[in-house]
C-alpha cells in the first residue's frame, strides 16, 4: 500500500482550508458560540447566580429564625440550665452540627435571642418618638410603646429584662463585643426624646434630657414588672395599662415647662 494514498485525505483537507481562508471565508465551529458567551448570555448567567444566592440567603435567614424560635421555646419551658444545644437542635428539627453553622455556642445563641427582642423594641420606640413634637410627647411615646409592646408578650419582657436576674449561676455572660452591639439600642430609645427636651429647655434644666428619657423608660419597665408579678398570682392591677400610662405622661409633661 502506498504511503501517498494514506496521507492524501489529510493533504486534501489542508488544501480545502487553505483555499477557504485565502478566499476570506472563516469557519466557526458549531460549538464556538458556547466558548465566548454574548453579553445577553452573560447577564442571564449573572441573574441566575444572583437569584440563587438570594434564595440561599432567605433559606439561611429562615433557618436562623426557626432556631431562635426553638431556643425561645426551650428556654421558657425548661429554663436556662436545661437549655442545651442538643435540646434546641431537637426542637428545631436539625442536627447539632447544623445548629453550629449558625451559632457557635449556647452563650451566642442566648445573646442573639435577647438581642433580637431588644432590637425590635428599640426600633419601635424610635419610630414612635419620631412622631412627637414636644419632649413630653416623646417621653409618653417611650412609655406607651414599651408597655404596648411587652404587655401582651410578658415572656419576651422577662427574657429581655429579667433573664440575667433569674438565671443565677447558669446565666451567660456577655462579651465586650456583644455589649458594643447592645449600647446603640439605648441611643435609639433615648436620643430622640432627649433632643426634643434639650431643644425646648429654657435656662438649662435641673435634670439632663437623656436622664428624663431614661426615667420614663424605667417607669414603663416598672409598670410591666408589677403587672407581671400580680397577674401571675391572679390578682391584676386595679388600674388599666392606659390609665397608668396617662398618669405617667402627665407627670413627665412638666419637662416642657422646665
Amino acid at each position: 500500500m502506498s504511503f501517498r494514498i494514506l496521507f492524501r485525505p489529510t493533504v486534501l483537507k489542508v488544501n480545502i482550508w487553505t483555499n477557504l481562508f485565502a478566499a476570506g471565508i472563516s469557519y466557526r465551529s458549531p460549538r464556538s458560540e458556547y466558548l465566548v458567551p454574548s453579553s445577553k448570555q452573560s447577564r442571564t448567567v449573572e441573574d441566575k447566580a444572583a437569584s440563587r444566592l438570594a434564595r440561599q440567603q432567605r433559606r439561611r435567614e429562615r433557618s436562623r429564625e426557626e432556631i431562635l424560635d426553638a431556643a425561645r421555646k426551650v428556654l421558657l419551658k425548661s429554663g436556662v440550665a436545661a437549655m442545651t444545644l442538643e435540646a434546641v437542635a431537637s426542637e428545631a428539627g436539625i442536627s447539632k452540627t447544623g445548629l453550629y453553622y449558625y451559632f457557635s455556642s449556647k452563650d451566642a445563641l442566648v445573646f442573639e435571642l435577647v438581642f433580637s427582642t431588644l432590637e425590635g423594641h428599640a426600633q419601635a420606640v424610635q419610630s414612635a418618638v419620631a412622631t412627637a413634637e414636644t419632649g413630653g410627647e416623646a417621653l409618653g411615646a417611650i412609655m406607651r410603646e414599651t408597655v404596648h409592646a411587652y404587655a401582651p408578650k410578658m415572656d419576651d419582657f422577662r427574657l429581655a429584662f429579667m433573664f440575667g436576674q433569674v438565671a443565677g449561676s447558669a446565666g451567660v455572660q456577655w462579651s465586650p463585643d456583644q455589649f458594643a452591639r447592645i449600647r446603640p439600642l439605648n441611643a435609639m430609645i433615648f436620643s430622640g426624646a432627649a433632643a426634643l427636651i434639650e431643644k425646648r429647655q429654657t435656662g438649662g434644666g435641673k435634670i439632663e434630657p437623656r436622664l428624663f428619657a431614661f426615667l420614663a423608660y424605667l417607669s414603663a419597665l416598672g409598670l410591666l414588672t408589677m403587672k407581671g408579678m400580680v397577674e401571675a398570682q391572679g390578682d391584676p392591677l386595679i388600674y388599666s395599662d392606659e390609665r397608668l400610662i396617662d398618669g405617667f405622661t402627665q407627670l413627665f409633661a412638666a419637662v416642657d415647662r422646665s
